[in-house]
């Protein structure tokens, strides 16, 4: 019987703790420290996207490639870069 009942009392106890961490995921607390870190998220990738695109790809491509390749290459990267940027933006307003 004393088994039953420490059984019963561990049940209870990890009920409450994961009830009591769900209130916790779902407070505002919790909420803005997510929302800064996908803020965070979101620049990053806007930022990381722009300076590799802009500076190191272009760079190193038009350096390398000649003239008729480059145009080719750039025109299968600007597509993906021009709609990754504004998703990254979007990103970073909706967790304003």
């Amino acid at each position: 019987m004393e088994e039953v009942v420490r059984a019963a009392n561990k049940v209870k106890t990890s009920a409450n703790k994961f009830l009591n961490s769900l209130k916790y995921m779902t407070s505002m607390e919790a909420l803005n420290k997510v929302m800064g870190i996908v803020k965070l998220l979101g620049l990053a990738i806007a930022n990381g996207i722009s300076v590799w695109v802009t500076f190191i790809s272009n760079y190193i491509l038009a350096g390398q490639l000649p003239r008729q390749q480059f145009r080719v290459v750039q025109s299968k990267i600007y597509p993906v870069y021009f709609r990754a940027m504004p998703y990254s933006i979007r990103l970073t307003f909706l967790a304003n």
